[in-house]
């Protein structure tokens, strides 16, 4: 009895839970969870394809090969390398042109040509090295900066290298508005060799004073086209390049230049310079031009021309290796100062002054001091009239003739007692002015 009943509530229990409705269990991925997987998939494959991207440009120095005819020509077309445009310059090429260009550089004619305003090489000693790469007064006038063939975002005078070794930095400077690049390199002692691109041509720059002052490393300065003609000062240009042995002056237009003093000056590896294509016919500033220039053996200056030339002083001083030098071109109407012009020239023997007209020179201070070969000097025609300062002339000429030494001595002190009456005179004709002036009650 108990038995049946038993059976009977589970069969009715079975028959209870039979009317329910079964539950489906869940899916285990719902419709939003398969599109956020499917997004990140696409977005892991976009940020592997971008770093692949980034490591082949990184490997291949900024330039790739791309396909110049997608829709067929297979004959034209080489896949393997760019051969087109030297190098890095052409981004994208078949076998006969570029198709596209690398920075600094546009087409033109199917071939890559610079567009840009100069090329520097700069030399880095160190890992992780900071160095200046221009004055950081002309960082505004940057148009476009390139080093290492990377543009740089936001340029700046200073640059951190983490690699040592050379770097080519390319420049394109604001054409309108630089109009001056005085003192521009200088003092960048990691500074190497510069290349002056055609386009610099175009420029209306009318200073260079000082432009590579101090660049003791610099060995090479190339100008690949004329130089803007409206240039006026090239004072202490190359001034200290002790490295520079040869210095190009074929592109360097001068004929507006009106001072080219120090220009030169303590180029102590110079050993030669053709100085034929240097127009100085408006130059009245010559000082210092070689000074300390220790390696110089001779110098050609028969196309100098000196017409307008006021000052010569220092002009030789310290060209310990100059053995012989010629002036017979040099005309000197308007030259008034050339005190200490051969100072310290060791090894000159004789000078011919005799054509020099010193109708207009006041000093002659220090002239041949410290020359201590020197063992004769043409004067004859030498002028002393209004020459005023002759102080140590011939100091440590140990060679000279005595004879001359004496003569222009005497010179000197009868220039000096001749200045002293001068004074003394004026003094004179001031107090009887100043009389009068108290006498008469008026003020002078």
């Amino acid at each position: 009895m108990n038995d049946n009943i038993k059976e009977d509530t589970i069969l009715k229990s079975g028959a209870k839970y039979a009317k329910m409705p079964i539950e489906n269990h869940p899916p285990k991925y719902s419709s939003s969870n398969i599109l956020i997987i499917i997004f990140t998939i696409i977005l892991f494959s976009i940020f592997s394809s971008v770093v692949f991207y980034m490591i082949f440009l990184n490997k291949n120095k900024g330039f790739q090969q791309i396909n110049l005819y997608p829709n067929g020509d297979k004959n034209n077309y080489q896949s393997n390398e760019c051969d087109i445009g030297k190098g890095e310059k052409c981004l994208s090429c078949n076998k006969k042109e570029c198709g596209s260009c690398n920075h600094g550089y546009k087409l033109y004619k199917g071939n890559c040509i610079p567009n840009y305003t100069l090329k520097a090489i700069y030399q880095t000693n160190i890992k992780n090295e900071i160095i200046p790469l221009i004055n950081e007064d002309y960082t505004a006038y940057i148009n476009e900066l390139i080093i290492d063939n990377q543009k740089i975002a936001n340029p700046t005078s200073k640059y951190f290298f983490v690699e040592n070794g050379e770097h080519t930095v390319i420049i394109t400077f604001k054409k309108e508005e630089l109009i001056t690049m005085k003192m521009m390199f200088n003092n960048i002692p990691n500074l190497m060799s510069i290349t002056f691109e055609k386009e610099f041509s175009n420029y209306n720059i009318i200073n260079m004073k000082g432009l590579f002052s101090n660049c003791q490393n610099l060995k090479n300065v190339e100008f690949l086209s004329p130089i803007p003609s409206k240039v006026k000062d090239f004072s202490f240009m190359f001034d200290n390049c002790k490295s520079i042995t040869d210095i190009k002056l074929n592109n360097i237009i001068t004929k507006n230049a009106i001072d080219i003093s120090y220009m030169f000056s303590k180029c102590s590896s110079l050993k030669s310079i053709d100085l034929k294509s240097l127009d100085t016919t408006k130059v009245i500033e010559m000082s210092g031009l070689f000074y300390e220039c220790t390696s110089l053996t001779q110098i050609d200056l028969s196309k100098l021309n000196t017409n307008k030339v006021e000052s010569m002083i220092y002009m030789f001083a310290g060209c310990t290796s100059l053995q012989n030098i010629n002036l017979n071109s040099f005309e000197t109407k308007k030259l008034k100062d050339m005190s200490y012009m051969f100072k310290d020239c060791s090894k000159l023997t004789n000078v011919d002054l005799s054509h020099f007209n010193t109708h207009n020179i006041t000093n002659i201070n220090g002239l041949f001091m410290g020359c201590s070969s020197l063992t004769s000097v043409n004067m004859n025609k030498f002028n002393v009239i209004n020459i005023k300062y002759a102080n140590k002339m011939f100091d440590k000429c140990n060679k000279m003739n005595q004879n001359i030494i004496k003569s222009f001595s005497k010179a000197d002190n009868e220039s000096n007692s001749s200045e002293k009456k001068r004074s003394k005179n004026t003094k004179k004709e001031d107090n009887i002015g100043k009389k009068i002036s108290e006498k008469n009650n008026t003020i002078i």
